[in-house]
């Protein structure tokens, strides 16, 4: 059974010896091959009696997307909760940055692909030397290289969560080396019936969704200012947030506003996102849209918008055409803002609004009716500020921050409590050549 230690305060002598063991030291060196960074601020944990883990973090991803930015406040709210947290990135990732003062080291490896047996066994190393307890992916091709590398540790967890509505791969070693995953969180019940749905066992599927951030509660500028700042004139804006791909539904949202045209001329339509080199063309294609369609005067291209508060506090409404969202963090982000929201029934986002008492959900792909809904709601000032009520009060009850992240760490101490006696054994000496 895991024992409750009392964590002393961190001094700047321990500091330096720490990282003299893990640069350089036989005890904690880095196996051979492996980058790591150790930030200048160690694992500060709160004060009294805590129940820490050791946790990597895995994420290959080149982007910050929603599941990236979920990844970040995930690494630094465990850290806030007392546990020393790494995290596995590939060179040149945006996520060490952003959460440098949260984690105790940053690891570079290739994590090419699911089938990446050099990053597995390297993981497989790192695991060791850091006594990691419990090892998280979060992207498909990560999935395969974590179980095996906790397989081979002999002393970790793997943990996997499918941000994704895409189905995985229904090849049966992909499945047989999946279901030695621990347990596999899915955003959605939508997710986990994809999950599901490739044969596992339904224990091992957990469903937790994303949180509201707190930054996405912070207050609003002023309309006025935030209009001007984006260069924004017309009366009421309409708002997409995304990156540019044909599966966020931006084209549909272009000819929404192309029908939308007929009975308003007060509105302009706003596409916040920026295209990654595999969808440059579909940017482009986006573009000649609008023009053929004679709404340059109607659709602004923001690009990649870091700070989003100025996109909602300009905004009248916010729509979200995709085609699939595992869940879709830019939705509660909206809905925490006061921004009433119409979006497409496709996955994730038909669980996160209630029809017609926090927003209104589409059916998907229908261009028609999503203009004539929006028409409806521009019309009606007093139906989106109810909407737009209702919508702030239920995302932060039912996506609070503390209580999900608690619901994480369950799945982490369950995970460790189910430990093999080996396992066990093999993580008690480890615990004792740590402490």
């Amino acid at each position: 059974m895991r024992t409750f230690r009392k964590l002393p305060t961190t001094s700047p002598k321990r500091n330096a010896a720490s990282r003299r063991r893990t640069s350089g030291s036989p005890s904690g060196a880095i196996p051979h091959g492996l980058s790591c960074h150790i930030p200048k601020a160690s694992c500060m944990v709160a004060p009294g009696f805590v129940k820490p883990m050791r946790i990597l973090q895995v994420c290959s991803a080149m982007g910050m997307g929603g599941g990236e930015l979920h990844v970040a406040d995930l690494v630094a709210g465990l850290h806030e909760r007392g546990h020393e947290v790494h995290l596995a990135v590939r060179r040149g990732s945006p996520l060490p940055e952003r959460v440098s003062a949260h984690v105790a080291a940053t690891h570079v490896l290739p994590l090419r692909n699911s089938l990446d047996g050099v990053s597995a066994y390297r993981l497989s190393r790192l695991l060791r030397a850091h006594a990691i307890e419990i090892v998280h992916a979060h992207l498909g091709r990560d999935y395969l290289p974590t179980i095996l590398a906790a397989m081979w540790a002999g002393s970790a967890r793997a943990i996997v969560t499918r941000h994704h509505y895409l189905p995985l791969k229904r090849n049966p070693v992909y499945r047989a080396i999946l279901r030695r995953a621990d347990r596999i969180i899915a955003v959605s019940e939508f997710v986990r019936r994809t999950l599901l749905g490739l044969g596992l066992p339904e224990a091992q599927v957990v469903t937790i969704p994303n949180w509201v951030r707190r930054e996405d509660l912070m207050p609003l500028p002023e309309r006025s200012e935030a209009r001007a700042r984006l260069g924004l004139t017309r009366p009421l804006v309409i708002t997409t947030v995304g990156h540019l791909a044909p599966a966020k539904g931006q084209e549909e949202f272009v000819r929404a506003a192309h029908l939308l045209r007929r009975w308003r001329d007060d509105c302009e339509f706003v596409i916040v996102g920026a295209a990654s080199p595999k969808h440059r063309a579909f940017e482009a294609r986006l573009r000649r849209l609008v023009g053929e369609l004679d709404l340059q005067a109607r659709v602004r291209f923001l690009g990649h918008v870091e700070d989003l508060r100025s996109v909602w506090a300009a905004s009248d409404l916010f729509v979200l055409p995709s085609q699939g969202e595992g869940f879709s963090l830019a939705l509660i982000q909206a809905m925490a803002a006061g921004v009433p929201v119409v979006a497409f029934a496709a996955g994730g986002p038909a669980e996160i609004i209630v029809h017609g008492e926090t927003g209104f959900l589409i059916p998907p792909g229908d261009v028609a009716a999503l203009a004539d809904r929006v028409r409806e709601l521009l019309e009606d000032p007093a139906l989106r500020a109810r909407l737009a009520q209702a919508a702030r009060e239920a995302v932060r009850r039912r996506f609070d921050r503390e209580q999900i992240l608690r619901r994480i760490e369950s799945v982490y101490e369950a995970a460790l409590q189910r430990a093999t006696p080996s396992c066990a054994r093999r993580s008690g000496a480890q615990e004792e050549a740590y402490g």
